[in-house]
């Protein structure tokens, strides 16, 4: 008991005294971390918001388009309507008395006054029509311009978006290799401290499996980034159902629960996709993944790999991710966040 008690004590004085040298490196590593993760979450942020104001301008957008194409049809028949009336009256004016009639700078008008008197007298309401068919297609074609300019600003900003993650997530690659390389250092030196004191060496405490093949695991290798993005705005009027966890371009993928790989496939929006069935009666659905680890009807255990992270499908203009659904016993999807949460941190 003495000499257990007396090993105990060097330990904890060995820990202790490992040298600031070796400490001071270690903890700037962890400070770097730390400081990653919330630049991380800032950038990840703002993608899915940037993502969500793109696509409802990019529908409002085509929204607009095919009112100014009904406004321009409108403003051509009515000016049509007009010329004819003004060729029934003056057969060489054509198209080009309606435009004189229309344009709102008066030093095209004198010209025409007589013949402008007689329209206005007799068809007052055509030229009526036809000047508010040409407001309602000039007022659209300004709302359309705008559209364009807005959506290429929300471009712009994804972009940059994206371009800080992808930069955030290789520094953060780089910081999580030295965390482990620092730390394996330590407790190696403060073992081999150890074992050189004590005779004999104390027996093993015994190793730690991460949950021992049970329970929940986090869909991917660190280093990666997500937020609750459940609802957000998607093109053509859909809505977000998953969770986008970002990460690099290949990153492992592993199964949050034990169950069987149910089936893999492809699709325009979700490129490769891979369905998990949990033993626990839920369905889980991996998209923009790319490519398999596993095959079609595999069992496999938490935290075991999978698929590997990627953008294919609808996924290609930005940061690689995996789209990842929660479907309790195979039905309608639910917000896979508080299910994240707890294992991905």
């Amino acid at each position: 008991m003495r000499r257990i008690l007396f090993g105990l004590a060097v330990l904890a004085l060995l820990l202790a005294g490992v040298p600031a040298v070796q400490a001071a490196p270690l903890e700037d590593a962890r400070r770097r971390q730390r400081a990653l993760k919330a630049e991380l979450q800032a950038a990840t942020a703002e993608l899915q918001a940037a993502e969500a104001d793109l696509a409802r301008a990019e529908d409002q957008l085509v929204h607009d388009k095919g009112q100014l194409a009904a406004a321009d049809r409108q403003a051509i028949g009515a000016k049509a309507a007009l010329a004819d009336q003004a060729a029934a009256m003056y057969r060489s004016g054509g198209l080009a008395i309606a435009d004189a009639l229309l344009d709102r700078d008066p030093a095209l008008v004198p010209g025409r006054v007589e013949m402008a008197t007689v329209l206005v007298t007799r068809h007052a309401q055509l030229i009526e029509d036809a000047q508010v068919a040409g407001d309602a297609y000039r007022s659209v074609l300004g709302r359309v311009t705008k559209g364009y300019e807005r959506a290429k600003a929300l471009r712009d900003q994804a972009r940059s978006a994206v371009g800080r993650l992808e930069a955030g997530l290789e520094e953060a690659q780089v910081v999580e290799a030295r965390l482990v390389r620092l730390e394996q250092r330590r407790q190696a030196q403060a073992a081999a401290k150890v074992k050189a004191t004590l005779d004999p060496p104390p027996p093993p405490s015994g190793g730690g499996g991460g949950g021992g093949g049970s329970g929940k695991a986090c869909i991917l290798e660190r280093p990666y980034s997500y937020v609750d993005s459940w609802g957000a705005a998607r093109s053509g009027g859909r809505r977000h159902q998953g969770t986008d966890v970002m990460a690099p371009h290949g990153a492992r993928v592993f199964a949050f629960v034990n169950g069987v790989v149910s089936r893999e496939s492809t699709s325009s929006n979700g490129g490769i996709q891979l369905y998990l069935q949990g033993d626990n009666g839920v369905e889980y659905f991996y998209a923009h993944l790319s490519g398999y680890a596993v095959s079609t009807g595999t069992r496999v255990r938490a935290g075991q790999l999978i698929a590997y992270n990627g953008q294919t499908g609808n996924a290609r203009y930005t940061a690689p991710h995996v789209h990842f659904e929660v479907h309790p016993g195979g039905g309608s999807p639910v917000n896979p966040y508080p299910h994240l949460k707890p294992v991905c941190g």
